[in-house]
């Protein structure tokens, strides 16, 4: 298979950038070979003959200029075996998936992609190589009283630098494991939160999907929970928007089943997808957080200001608190405060860090 954009891969959610290689243009192609003698071969011939572009930093991947598949074949094969030659013939002219073992399929550089995603990301959750930063919530009365932290995930490379949160979640998703990361986060949060014995409530961002039975609202529990022993009335579960539902019904339902156990609710990103005025008596959170959009420019606008007042009533109205984020001046503070917001979390309060307020 000849790929002839090579730029799919430019732009993706990656940490490490050097994993890719610098190629524009046409005739760019790829195969994926797991048997490692067979790929120095094949290697050291394309080296030889002076057609390797650059290697990707993976050893099990070559990377070669050819738009005639056939023509690398005599560069090929007086260092291969004839098991070996048939193979990669079958591979380099697209004609069939090889049947042998040590070889993979031709793939495109998006699959490719997924695959060092993937890797990397699970390497990363399996070395436990994450950590949790702690943003406080303030109560807009007294700003000295801290209500308690929303706790944010962050990746960690091997030499410590950071990964932003949503390199994670975006790679998380394209390669299928938003569950595992999303466990990760939560076991994160609460390990946090039992190394400083905080006894401030823990917002923690979840994913809908991995509590959204009681069969997975008991396995997260258990997992994350393990062995902090934090009481579930300490917990307040944001549920994010990232995942939206297919109706108010299944909504409703997973909140009553997490207040069966304890465990309080707060709607994030509270204006936008189904987060509205028109459900929130019907599904009755314990907070709605305003989303950083309604909070942001309210000195210049003075119908979002009123929009914002009139959640505001309307949430006072069904015994709801209400959250406003992304605070980051005080002029912005005081109008939200003359508003009626219970709540405040922003840059104004404290910056996400490694160690609570």
């Amino acid at each position: 298979m000849v790929l002839n954009n090579s730029d799919s891969l430019r732009g993706r959610a990656l940490p490490d950038e050097s994993l890719y290689p610098h190629v524009t243009g046409i005739g760019h192609a790829f195969f994926w070979c797991a048997n490692d003698d067979v790929a120095t071969k094949v290697r050291t011939s394309l080296v030889d003959a002076e057609i390797i572009e650059v290697p990707l930093g993976e050893p099990e991947v070559i990377c070669f200029l050819s738009d005639d598949m056939e023509s690398l074949l005599p560069i090929l094969e007086p260092r291969l075996s004839v098991e070996e030659r048939r193979a990669v013939r079958a591979l380099l002219s697209g004609s069939a998936r090889p049947g042998l073992r040590e070889f993979g399929a031709m793939q495109s550089l998006q699959e490719l992609g997924l695959k060092l995603s993937a890797r990397w990301l699970g390497d990363m959750l399996a070395d436990r190589r994450y950590k949790s930063l702690l943003q406080p919530i303030v109560s807009a009365e007294d700003h000295g009283d801290v209500l308690g932290y929303e706790f944010l995930i962050r990746g960690l490379h091997t030499d410590g630098v950071e990964i932003p949160a949503p390199v994670l979640f975006e790679t998380a998703e394209d390669a299928g494991m938003l569950y595992a990361l999303d466990l990760a986060a939560g076991e994160s949060a609460l390990r946090t939160a039992k190394r400083f014995d905080l006894k401030e409530n823990v917002f923690v961002n979840v994913l809908p999907f991995s509590v959204d039975s009681e069969e997975g609202l008991n396995n997260w529990l258990k997992t994350v929970l393990g062995e902090t022993n934090l009481p579930h009335e300490q917990l307040v579960f944001e549920i994010v928007e990232s995942q939206q539902f297919p109706d108010f019904e299944t909504l409703q339902r997973l909140v009553s089943r997490l207040k069966d156990h304890g465990i309080r609710i707060a709607l994030d990103d509270f204006g936008t997808g189904f987060n509205n005025l028109a459900t929130i008596t019907q599904i009755q959170p314990d907070f709605i957080k305003l989303d950083k959009s309604l909070t942001r420019d309210l000195l210049e606008d003075g119908r979002k200001w009123t929009l914002v007042a009139n959640i505001v009533d309307s949430a006072k109205q069904s015994n709801i608190k209400v959250i406003a984020e992304g605070v980051e001046d005080k002029k912005t503070a005081r109008m939200l405060e003359s508003a009626g917001v219970d709540f405040l979390q922003g840059y104004l309060f404290g910056y996400p860090a490694d160690n609570p307020l």
